[in-house]
C-alpha cells in the first residue's frame, strides 16, 4: 500500500562548486577505526580473550551470519561473495558454521540471548529449504531469541522462491531485505544483473502477505548509464510498492580492490554532479511520499523503529547498518564476517577454503583485528553521532567520557570552520548540528574526527570510494 503524499521540504540545492570540492575518498564508517587500520597481529587468541571477557555481561547479543554463495556475481559487487556449484562445498560451509558456532559459544560460557539476527550475503536464500532449517535450528540450539528480537535475512528476488518466504515466516523472520539496485533494463545490463519488475513485485507481495512486518528494499546511485528520468521511475515503483525502509546506496567504484567491477564500464559511469542529482531525485521523492530520511542514506516509514530511534536521537550504526537496537556486542559468523567484542574488532579470513580449514582445525578463522584504545572509543561515539543523527551534542560527549568538546578537539574545531562557511554545518555553544544542506557531506565532516585520516601522508593511495 503506498504512503500518502505530503509536501516536504527537501532542502536539496547545494552549490556545484561544493560538490566537486569535497568528492574525494572517504569512508563509510561502518566501524571506527576503519578496517585498513586493522592489525594482523590481533589474532585468535585476542579474540577468544575477548569472548571470555564478554561473557561476563548479561545483556544480550546481536548475531550475524555471512552467507557467501551466488549463483553468479553482479559487476558492481563490492561484497565478500563467490560462485559455486558443487553442493559438497555449501555442505562443507555449512558444516564449518555451526562449528564455530559452538565454539564461539564455548568462550561466551552462559550468554546466549539474542535481541537481533541479520543473516547476509552474498546470497542467503541460495540456500535451500533444508539448508536454511539447518542452519536457523544450528542458531536456535545454541542461542535463545528475545521475545521482540529482530531477525533479518537479504534476498534476492531473482532466485527466492514462495516456499523459501513461507519457510522463513514460520521460522520467525520478520524483516527481509530485497536487493534491487535499478529497474531500467540498460543499467541492469550494463552491472550484470536482470532482474524484472515482476520477480521484485512477486516476492514482495509475497513478504507482504506472509506477515512480514519491515519490507526493505535496496537501490544503488551511480551506477552506468542511469539518468534522472530513469532513477526517478524506479523510485516511484518502490514508493508505489510501499516498501517499509528503503537504503540507497552510492556505487563504490574500485576496481583495484574488486576485480569483478572491471566489467563496469567506467566511462558510462555518472560524473560527480550527475550522481548528486540522482540522490537528490530519490531524496526529493522520498520526502514528498512521507517517508523519513534516516542517516545519509537510509529512508523509513515514520512509524518505523529507525524513524523513531531518530525522533529520539537514538539511531545506532554497525556492521548491519543502520539500527535502533544498541547491543554492546556483536557476534559474526562465517568467511570475511567481523565481531565487535568487548571493545575489539575481529574479522575471519575473506578465503572460503582457508575459513574452512582454520575452523575444522577446532580454532577461530580470526586474521586481523583492533583493540579500541579509549581515544578511538570517543572518536567512534562522536562520527557515529554525527552519521546517524546529524548532532554532536557537547554535554552528551562530556557526560560519557568526561572530556570537554573543545579542549579534546581544538584542531578538529578549528577545521571544521571551513563547513561553517560552506553552510553545511552550524556550531552552537554545546553542539554540532549537520545543516541538512550538509548532509551529504556528512562523510566529510565525519573524516575530520578521524585521527588516523589526519596522520596520513598526503598522496597515498586511496583505500576508499569517494564521498559523492
Amino acid at each position: 500500500m503506498a504512503i500518502k503524499k505530503e509536501p516536504r521540504k527537501s532542502n536539496l540545492s547545494v552549490n556545484r562548486f561544493l560538490l566537486h570540492k569535497y568528492d574525494r575518498p572517504g569512508p563509510r564508517y561502518t566501524s571506527y577505526p576503519t578496517v585498513p587500520e586493522w592489525s594482523e597481529k590481533f589474532g585468535p587468541d585476542d579474540y577468544i580473550r575477548d569472548l571470555r571477557e564478554a561473557s561476563r555481561c548479561d545483556e544480550p547479543l546481536s548475531l550475524y551470519v555471512h552467507i557467501p554463495f551466488c549463483r553468479a556475481r553482479c559487476f558492481y559487487c563490492g561484497c565478500n561473495s563467490c560462485v559455486v556449484r558443487n553442493e559438497t562445498r555449501v555442505e562443507e560451509y555449512l558444516a564449518r558454521i555451526e562449528q564455530e558456532l559452538k565454539l564461539v559459544r564455548t568462550y561466551l560460557d552462559r550468554r546466549n540471548r539474542l535481541s537481533q539476527m541479520h543473516w547476509g550475503g552474498g546470497t542467503p536464500t541460495f540456500l535451500n529449504i533444508k539448508q536454511l532449517s539447518r542452519l536457523f535450528n544450528v542458531v536456535k540450539d545454541v542461542f535463545c531469541f528475545d521475545s521482540q528480537a529482530e531477525l533479518a535475512i537479504e534476498l534476492d528476488p531473482r532466485v527466492t522462491s514462495g516456499e523459501q518466504l513461507t519457510l522463513l515466516a514460520g521460522l520467525g523472520f520478520n524483516r527481509v531485505s530485497l536487493g534491487v539496485q535499478d529497474f531500467t533494463e540498460k543499467v541492469q545490463r550494463a552491472i550484470g544483473r536482470n532482474q524484472t519488475w515482476e520477480q521484485t513485485e512477486k516476492v514482495f507481495l509475497a513478504c507482504r502477505q506472509l506477515g512480514f512486518t519491515g519490507i526493505n528494499i535496496d537501490l544503488i546511485y551511480g551506477l552506468p548509464y542511469q539518468s534522472t528520468a530513469d532513477f526517478s521511475r524506479t523510485v516511484e515503483r518502490v514508493i508505489g510498492l510501499g516498501a517499509d525502509r528503503v537504503a540507497v546506496y552510492s556505487y563504490a567504484h574500485l576496481p583495484q580492490m574488486k576485480l569483478n567491477q572491471l566489467k563496469i564500464d567506467a566511462t558510462a559511469l555518472p560524473g560527480t554532479e550527475l550522481k548528486y542529482d540522482l540522490f537528490a531525485t530519490a531524496v526529493e521523492l522520498f520526502l514528498q511520499a512521507g517517508y523519513v530520511q534516516i542517516g545519509m542514506d537510509h529512508f523509513a516509514r515514520p512509524g518505523d523503529d529507525l524513524a523513531r530511534a531518530l525522533a529520539k536521537g537514538a539511531l545506532h550504526r554497525n556492521f548491519m547498518g543502520y539500527t535502533p537496537k544498541v547491543t554492546s556486542d556483536m557476534l559474526s559468523l562465517g568467511m570475511s564476517a567481523i565481531s565487535n567484542i568487548n571493545g575489539c574488532f575481529a574479522q575471519n579470513t575473506s578465503q572460503l577454503d582457508g575459513y574452512m580449514k582454520v575452523i575444522a582445525s577446532g580454532r577461530p578463522a580470526v586474521y586481523r583485528g583492533w583493540r579500541l584504545s579509549r581515544d578511538d572509543k570517543i572518536r567512534q561515539w562522536v562520527i557515529l553521532s554525527l552519521m546517524c543523527n546529524f548532532v554532536l551534542d557537547f554535554k552528551k560527549l562530556s557526560e560519557r567520557f568526561a572530556v570537554d568538546y573543545y579542549d579534546y578537539f581544538p584542531e578538529e574545531n578549528n577545521d571544521l570552520e571551513e563547513f561553517i562557511n560552506d553552510g553545511l554545518l552550524e556550531r552552537k555553544e554545546h553542539r554540532l548540528l549537520v545543516k541538512p544542506e550538509g548532509r551529504i557531506f556528512v562523510r566529510n565532516i565525519a573524516m575530520v574526527f578521524d585521527i588516523y585520516l589526519r596522520k596520513k601522508q598526503p598522496g597515498q593511495k586511496p583505500l576508499f570510494s569517494r564521498t559523492i
